[in-house]
């Protein structure tokens, strides 16, 4: 497919999906991996680990906060976008701790240091959403600014 130089080439990362149907997406991907462990649970060998809901819900999680703080670049109104990242995220969380808990009958505190890696997890994509909007916000100041050529003077600085 051409494009004339008017138009921008069709970008997946390009666009800013609402952090809502990421959440949705990440969910149901989620949930398709943990019946999957489920079942293997049930079928599988004896030795099945009572940690890979766990791995599988955190993996997702940290899936959504990648993804999410890609799109945030190009988010129009980027309070908005970044309020509902945090709840999606949040929501993103919430179902992978309560389907992991109710597969395993173990909860997060049960899991050795999962709990820390939610914790680590969790203050990573904040500070990464966060930088990633401070730099968006130099970027549109600096895409406003209008350049002017400098003033010469006649004074001599320096040494």
């Amino acid at each position: 497919m051409e494009h004339t130089p008017e138009q921008k080439p069709w970008s997946f990362l390009g666009k800013a999906h609402h952090p809502f149907k990421q959440a949705a997406v990440a969910a149901g991907l989620m949930v398709v991996f943990l019946l999957a462990s489920w079942l293997m649970s049930g079928v599988g060998p004896e030795g099945f680990s009572q940690r890979l809901p766990w791995i599988i819900s955190l993996a997702f999680l940290l899936l959504f906060a990648v993804f999410n703080s890609i799109f945030c670049l190009a988010a129009g109104q980027v309070d908005k976008y970044w309020q509902r990242s945090v709840i999606a995220y949040l929501a993103v969380g919430l179902v992978g701790i309560g389907l992991a808990w109710l597969i395993t009958g173990r909860f997060l505190t049960e899991v050795g240091s999962f709990k820390w890696l939610y914790m680590v997890v969790t203050f990573c994509y904040l500070v990464f959403i966060s930088i990633i909007n401070f730099m968006r916000t130099i970027v549109d100041f600096a895409q406003g600014e209008k350049w002017e050529k400098p003033k010469i003077t006649s004074k001599k600085r320096g040494y």
